[in-house]
């Protein structure tokens, strides 16, 4: 598929300048530190839950952590969990849901799990906040609810929780919303910290970077200060988990080596779901050094599974794509070859290639679970809200979301899902396309050389919202050129003697092309 380019021609000298014009960014975007970050005060409730949280430990009352089973929700139960037992809680338990057993939400097994086991609080981290029936119930029991959370907010679904800690609320003077649930986790306990005097633990920086960059929040503004810390103060970090994963990293000497030590944690966190609210990550991350190796060593082998199951998958859905994809792509999975927890990764794997909305489903005991990733311009939010008559519960993020649906309204929620595509088809055709950070001709790699050199390093982390800058080089001819800079994929493609523009990337030490066209094509 070719998609449009959308670059404009700049008059600034450096390739960093032209970067920082076209993606309208300061020189305190690339020099930010933790004391650029907002106050964690700004978050509306977060005294109220630091208070009762705070009561709860000094009059020794039960509680337990609702988590979620991906790594940011593992990180946010993590950290609480570590920081409720150094402010003296010997009464405080963690219950993170298995998505392979139970449905999305707060499940009704968990709510007689408050119930029979007579907890006084429940914290729910990393969701919640569309639980308005169960955390309803829960209150109901005489269980105080504080929800931590950071997806969107549905006003007319809004639990009557004690507190509810989510930038995202109406009247939340936060800046910026856009943080993990681990980051509202993180603020909640430097809030405790603050009141207590309890001082919390340097290492939990580390896991908000993990929990972070596992749900892809854009690596801008707060989330960047996090990551950017972690990355490069990584060795002052003495974590009992991350020495014992030290054998298995790589000797992070820069942010690309650092990057990938993330990812391989991610990846490895990714596995160990349970029963009962069990999950093996939480084991490996709150146990004794001694069963650590061995905790490591079986999530590896699950991990070793999983990645072959993914190229099973990734070949599956290639047989699935039709050749022409127009401007969304709905799957139901009646085929039962793609697992539940690869629903929102199979939908992913479309989305990036072909940057069109995509849906995934696959029927459970009666009832469907569906998994969507999209792109810049369009809310999958706001979709599935067009949608909802036909919805049993939905929620998430504007590019990622879920929802559950009765089986016997899929096909009729699949009408107006297209009808909000048809409705949407400008803003999806708008975002097909590559856009391009700097433009450089032939003539001007000495500037290229420049950036590599003394400014490359400055924008990273890369990542969401901050991706690797992609650039343009004009009038590139191979028998000319190619000794200066080599674009092996494309090689065989190019005529020596034809020029050609190209769209690339480039990262540490090698150029990955992206897009090209014969010369006379954008002229």
């Amino acid at each position: 598929m070719k998609f449009r380019w959308s670059y404009k021609h700049s008059d600034k000298d450096t390739i960093l300048d032209q970067i920082k014009e076209s993606r309208e960014i300061s020189d305190s975007f690339i020099h930010s530190s933790l004391t650029d970050l907002p106050s964690h005060s700004l978050l509306k409730d977060i005294d109220i839950a630091a208070d009762r949280i705070i009561e709860a430990v000094h009059q020794k009352e039960k509680i337990i952590i609702y988590g979620h089973d991906d790594v940011d929700g593992i990180t946010s139960t993590y950290i609480l969990y570590d920081f409720l037992e150094k402010l003296g809680s010997q009464n405080h338990f963690y219950y993170i849901p298995n998505r392979l057993i139970d449905n999305h939400g707060i499940q009704q097994n968990f709510i007689d799990k408050v119930r029979e086991e007579k907890f006084n609080l429940v914290i729910t981290v990393d969701g919640g906040v569309s639980g308005k029936d169960a955390i309803a119930e829960i209150m109901e029991l005489g269980c105080d609810v504080i929800i931590t959370d950071h997806h969107i907010v549905l006003d007319d679904l809004l639990p009557p929780a004690l507190a509810i800690v989510n930038p995202k609320q109406k009247e939340c003077k936060f800046p910026f919303e856009m943080i993990a649930g681990v980051a509202v986790t993180y603020f909640l306990i430097k809030k405790i910290a603050e009141i207590t005097g309890i001082s919390d633990d340097r290492n939990y920086l580390f896991w908000v970077a993990i929990g972070s960059i596992s749900d892809k929040v854009p690596l801008v503004d707060v989330n960047r200060i996090f990551v950017k810390e972690v990355l490069d103060t990584w060795n002052t970090f003495d974590d009992n988990t991350l020495y014992k994963l030290s054998p298995y990293l790589e000797q992070g000497i820069n942010y690309s080596q650092r990057m990938n030590n993330i990812h391989f944690i991610i990846k490895l966190l990714s596995n160990g779901r349970g029963k009962n609210g069990i999950h093996k990550s939480m084991k490996l991350l709150t146990t004794h050094n001694k069963e650590k190796d061995i905790i490591i060593a079986e999530m590896q082998s699950l991990q070793k599974n999983h990645e072959s199951k993914l190229e099973n998958i990734r070949h599956y859905i290639r047989t699935k794509i039709p050749r022409k994809l127009e401007n969304s792509f709905v799957f139901r999975d009646l085929e039962h070859q793609i697992p539940f927890e690869l629903l929102g990764y199979s939908a992913s794997f479309i989305t990036k290639r072909h940057k069109v909305p995509v849906i995934f489903i696959k029927n459970k005991n009666g009832i469907a679970v569906g998994e969507a990733r999209g792109t810049n311009g369009f809310n999958l939010v706001d979709a599935f809200t067009h949608c909802s008559e036909h919805l049993i519960q939905y929620g998430g993020h504007a590019k990622a979301a879920g929802f559950t649906v009765k089986s016997s309204e899929i096909v009729k929620f699949i009408d107006k899902f297209e009808e909000y595509i048809e409705q949407n088809q400008r803003v999806i055709e708008e975002n097909k396309r590559i856009d391009i950070d700097a433009v450089i001709s032939s003539g001007e790699l000495d500037k290229f050389n420049e950036y590599i050199q003394m400014d490359y390093n400055l924008l990273q982390p890369f990542g969401p919202g901050n991706p690797e800058p992609k650039f343009l080089l004009i009038d590139y001819l191979p028998q000319r050129d190619v000794q200066r800079m080599q674009f092996k994929k494309l090689e065989n493609k190019m005529e020596p003697e034809v020029p050609y523009n190209i769209v690339f990337t480039f990262r540490e030490s090698s150029f990955k092309f992206i897009d090209y066209r014969e010369k006379n094509y954008m002229l």
